[in-house]
């Protein structure tokens, strides 16, 4: 059985291949058309799948796309029709979406892939995030909850799931919480009015609550009020979901919380600083409303948990949806002691949602469970770096000059180029630069599926370096600096610089855990405020490559760890070619670019 399934059409567009239910494939369409979160069809992405395996689209038994369209559709119409006429602004955008492109969601299927309209199948949305959590789990049974902004009519589910030893499984829906009653939307709003972008930058919010208090958190509960059995509503008077204003927060909201935070407006909070920081009043609103914001979300989603724990009686926990990519929400559920197991997918947001299509239809056609069980984040391309590392010979530095970043300080120089014998000699290599204070860009093998680079698209530095992390910050990241790094990790020394149960989100940075004290100064840079990181646990047979590397920096510097954040500058996807790779090598400050066993660096450096 040969499944490809398909997300579009709202953000992080993209592919999943799966073959006898095995995952051979997934990417998001945004690493080929270097759109970041590209929600357009993902034509590149499944020609990559496709292309993977060997395969043609004829060859194909399904194509499953993770949502249904009409549906969709029925709602969006239902719900900017309730606030005629001031949704006129939604109606216009969202009908000419839905006309152009969402509505004929088959129709685009069969005419861009060239397959007939009865090998095409639609899954509910939450049916997809929930199939991809539990059927790539390890577990046998487990509850699922699928906490999202909506769906079709759905923000919320709750899934009892099992499989038995015939290999027949079943997904069975228990719970939904319906639009507009919403954990992603409310959290979403209040992203925006805090001046982050919405559907990107939720992780702002959540970094940012660790500099604040919650003293708005009783203002917050009143406007996603607890319910019976775990649930909740949302009071529609905070919010103004009629598109006529950029944050869809309305006067009442801002009665309540203040003025909003304008975009781009300065943060003064640093979490490569131990000093006290010095914000202004409305500065120290702002974080006071992320933290408000974020005890409610971790408050609604642990008794959402404990609810549906008691109805079924699991003791393993799936989380997907893109609430699910809250790691401190996360941290809070492995440690309540609810559940034995916690399991987040690599990436379970909407781009996820393409597996969980694929693997859904594969369990309806055969009737069993597939061999996902396990499977890893790497089912992205992988790249001959040859012919991209040969053009850099004929290169003049003058002419790149005008594209360097803002943030590179130092003037473009001619690159040097070595071969390094295997891949042990280029883990050794990488160690000696990382631990020098060198910033290293490590590109190996096939890309991740998923918003985290794990170890194949990283820029890596010594976790115990601030110098090397602020500038890592200001010459290729450009990243904020209230805004924390994270840091991979040897299984075998995970639990000596980490608190707390490490549950199999960790393998993923799905889950945020307390650094403990007695290493902190060998990790200061990837430590945010609240003593907290979002760490990759790496096992040998996680990451070969990786876990190699981390273990050659071990034994230079006492912890098999790394401060791992992804390979791309401000406002760009993830790299996935050499190509990628060497354009923001050129452009930003990095010291050395590993490309396989091909180690890139400037002259003089």
């Amino acid at each position: 059985m040969k499944v490809l399934g398909l997300s579009s059409h709202y953000h992080d567009a993209s592919a999943a291949l799966v073959v006898d239910g095995v995952p051979v494939a997934a990417a998001a369409e945004e690493r080929f058309t270097r759109q970041k979160h590209d929600p357009s069809f993902p034509e590149r992405a499944a020609r990559f799948c496709l292309a993977q395996a060997g395969l043609r689209a004829e060859d194909l038994d399904l194509v499953a796309y993770h949502e249904e369209p009409e549906v969709k559709f029925a709602r969006s119409l239902a719900a900017t029709l309730a606030r005629w006429p001031r949704s006129l602004p939604t109606f216009v955008r969202s009908m000419s979406e839905a006309v152009s492109s969402g509505l004929w969601v088959r129709e685009t299927l069969s005419s861009k892939l060239g397959v007939p309209p009865a090998k095409i199948a639609t899954v509910p949305h939450h049916l997809s995030h929930a199939a991809h959590a539990f059927l790539t789990s390890p577990f046998e049974d487990a509850l699922v909850l699928t906490v999202d902004a909506v769906g079709e009519w759905t923000s919320t589910g709750v899934f009892d799931a099992r499989s038995g030893a015939d290999g027949r499984a079943v997904i069975e829906p228990v719970g939904l919480v319906p639009f507009p009653h919403s954990l992603g939307l409310v959290y979403s709003a209040f992203t925006a009015f805090l001046g982050f972008e919405v559907n990107d930058a939720e992780c702002s919010t959540m970094a940012l609550a660790a500099y604040g208090r919650p003293l708005y958190a009783d203002a917050v509960r009143r406007i996603v009020r607890a319910g019976p059995e775990g649930t909740f509503t949302v009071d529609p008077d905070y919010f103004d979901l009629s598109g006529r204003d950029d944050i869809p927060v309305t006067d009442l909201f801002v009665r309540t919380f203040g003025a909003p935070r304008p975009y781009k407006a300065p943060i003064p909070f640093d979490t490569l600083s131990d000093a006290a920081p010095s914000p202004s009043e409305d500065e120290r609103r702002w974080a006071d409303v992320a933290a408000s914001v974020q005890l409610v979300l971790e408050e609604r989603v642990l008794a959402l948990a404990e609810a549906a724990r008691r109805r079924t009686g699991r003791k393993r926990l799936c989380l997907a949806g893109g609430v699910s990519l809250n790691c401190v929400a996360n941290g809070r559920l492995a440690d309540s002691g609810l559940f034995e197991d916690l399991y987040v997918p690599p990436d379970p947001g909407d781009g996820g949602g393409a597996m969980g299509a694929a693997l859904y239809a594969d369990l309806a056609a055969s009737g069993r469970r597939g061999r996902a069980a396990g499977f890893g984040p790497y089912l992205g391309a992988s790249y001959d770096e040859g012919p991209s590392v040969a053009m850099l010979a004929h290169l003049e530095p003058r002419r790149w000059q005008r594209y360097r970043s803002a943030g590179a300080s130092t003037p473009a120089r001619k690159v040097k180029v070595a071969r390094l014998a295997d891949d042990g000699a280029a883990a050794e290599a990488a160690a000696e630069r990382l631990a020098a204070g060198k910033l290293v860009a490590w590109v190996q093998g096939r890309f991740e599926n998923g918003p985290r680079a794990l170890g194949n698209r990283s820029i890596l530095c010594d976790p115990g370096d601030v110098a090397a992390a602020r500038r890592l910050s200001a010459v290729v990241k450009r990243r904020a600096a209230f805004r924390p790094y994270a840091f991979a990790v040897a299984e075998d020394e995970a639990a000596r610089a980490l608190e707390g149960p490490l549950p199999r989100a960790a393998r993923w940075m799905q889950v945020a855990r307390r650094v403990r004290p007695e290493v902190r100064g060998l990790v200061r840079a990837a430590v945010h405020a609240d003593g907290t990181t979002r760490p990759q646990v790496c096992g040998p047979d996680d990451n070969p490559d990786f876990h190699r590397l981390l273990k050659a920096f071990g034994r230079r510097k006492g912890l098999s760890a790394l401060l791992n954040t992804s390979f791309n500058e401000k406002g760009m996807p993830i790299a996935a070619t050499p190509d990628d790779a060497l354009l923001a090598f050129v452009r930003t400050d990095l010291d050395a670019l590993f490309l396989g066993r091909t180690l890139v660096e400037r002259e003089g450096a």
